[in-house]
């Protein structure tokens, strides 16, 4: 997934919409400190990043899509969004957002690859 954020960015607008919580180590709230390293890293490779405590709503609900859209100027028909949790991909229909279930990575970044036409 990271070579894959290397190789978009700066051709799309790449956002991390995640409901981290105000516990744990660092500004991402990991467990652990190396996992903060980790996360903190892979922050840095994205545009935005949208975080449910922050703007006080998480997904699922429409409102954190809408919130994460507006704040990343991207038409929701014109967005992807990945998660591995499917209950976080069914807001998107009203939406019009394009999903892709992550429960593996490579699967994941075929269909995105098939979709923005990179493969």
């Amino acid at each position: 997934m990271v070579a894959l954020l290397q190789r978009l960015r700066g051709r799309y607008v790449l956002a991390c919409l995640t409901n981290n919580m105000r516990v744990g180590h660092g500004a991402v709230m990991s467990a652990t400190s190396e996992g903060a390293a980790e996360i903190q890293a892979m922050f840095a490779l994205v545009d935005h990043v949208i975080e449910s405590w922050r703007i006080g709503v998480r997904k699922p609900e429409p409102e954190f899509y809408r919130i994460a859209c507006e704040r990343t100027g991207v038409a929701p028909h014109e967005a992807v969004f990945l998660d591995d949790l499917g209950i976080n991909l069914s807001p998107r229909a009203p939406l019009g957002m394009h999903t892709i279930k992550v429960d593996e990575p490579e699967p994941a970044i075929a269909a995105l690859e098939a979709l923005l036409e990179l493969a």
